[in-house]
């Protein structure tokens, strides 16, 4: 499965919903060494990466998972030639009001669901910051331009339908897919592009119950990572996985402990960029090179999950995305 050849998109950003905002201040502060957030009119608090105003938002509420990601287009024509498709598709579109634009600090943002009901916004317009990106963790930075957030991968049991969503829907392509074992688990993957990162979005099949699987944000310097790696030790951070490194073509030496709100962040270095427009998916059957040993929480924490879900439970039908309904839908033409 392939789409059209697009590079005028980006991950924008990732909005979180935490029960304990005020931890995830201290992550960021103290742990990520970001700067003191913005605040938005809808209680949001949104952290700067990079040149643009906020790529790290974070909600309050009950649910420590996956609020919304953000899609950005290059210009206007390019967000509407989007919406055109999805419209053809009859796929359901909302239209942004003036408050979400304004919480989201973009001009413009449409919004719909995936298959497993995770809402993505389509955006234009991404505010700049007021000032330029500074952290005494990370001097040099993010890889953030042109290609956007790091990136995100997210859990389901409905992969086949997630990846025609991705590709077909929203123009991302196939970069990898993994077929591999942990321990007793079975672990499908799919790895989607849609610029020259090698994944801006990671589908994966987990027992898990979380809808975020983990972010990645990639820095600019090697040390940095190792000086994160041993900043989230001193504050007793939770590790997930040690130092290591993910095969070729991905090739990000990198790590990965628990945010506060349960889910894991990986910080990363060094991902090779592919070229979107002749590439050719591949397979894998292991997700490190070397390293990335596994910490036996995260030993612990898959082995109740894997026995979870071998319990009985009602079958679940994942929701295909809506129809588009004419009287409450909203498409630029």
């Amino acid at each position: 499965m392939s789409a059209e050849p697009n590079t005028q998109q980006e991950l924008a950003y990732l909005v979180i919903e935490a029960r304990k905002p005020e931890a995830w201040s201290r992550f960021c502060q103290h742990t990520l060494g970001l700067a003191a957030p913005l605040r938005n009119g809808d209680r949001s608090l949104g952290w700067q990466i990079d040149n643009a105003a906020q790529r790290l938002v974070v909600k309050p509420g009950r649910s420590d998972d996956l609020l919304a990601l953000g899609l950005a287009f290059s210009n206007p024509e390019a967000l509407d030639r989007r919406l055109r498709r999805l419209q053809l598709r009859g796929v359901a579109v909302q239209a942004g009001d003036d408050a979400i634009c304004a919480a989201r600090r973009v001009q413009r943002l449409f919004w719909l669901h995936d298959p497993d009901g995770n809402r993505v916004e389509l955006v234009q317009g991404l505010a700049r910051a007021e000032l330029p990106f500074q952290s005494p963790h990370f001097e040099r930075g993010f890889n953030t331009a042109p290609q956007g957030f790091g990136h995100v991968a997210l859990v389901s049991q409905n992969l086949l339908d997630m990846e025609h969503f991705y590709v077909d829907a929203l123009g991302f392509g196939v970069s990898e897919r993994l077929s591999t074992r942990v321990g007793p688990i079975d672990v499908r993957g799919i790895f989607l592009h849609t610029n020259r990162r090698h994944h801006s979005l990671a589908l994966f099949r987990l027992p898990t119950k979380k809808r975020l699987h983990h972010f990645m944000l990639e820095a600019n310097e090697l040390g940095d990572v190792g000086r994160a790696h041993d900043r989230a030790l001193a504050q007793g951070v939770p590790l997930s996985l040690g130092l290591g490194q993910h095969p070729q073509p991905d090739g990000t030496f990198s790590f990965y402990a628990t945010t506060p709100s349960g889910f894991d962040y990986e910080i990363g270095w060094g991902g090779q960029a592919i070229d979107p427009m002749l590439w050719r998916e591949r397979s894998a059957t292991r997700t490190s090179a070397w390293g990335h040993k596994p910490h036996w929480r995260l030993q612990l924490r898959m082995a109740l999950a894997w026995l979870g879900s071998l319990l009985p439970r009602p079958r679940a039908r994942a929701q295909p995305p809506q129809l588009l309904d004419k009287q409450n839908s909203h498409v630029a033409r």
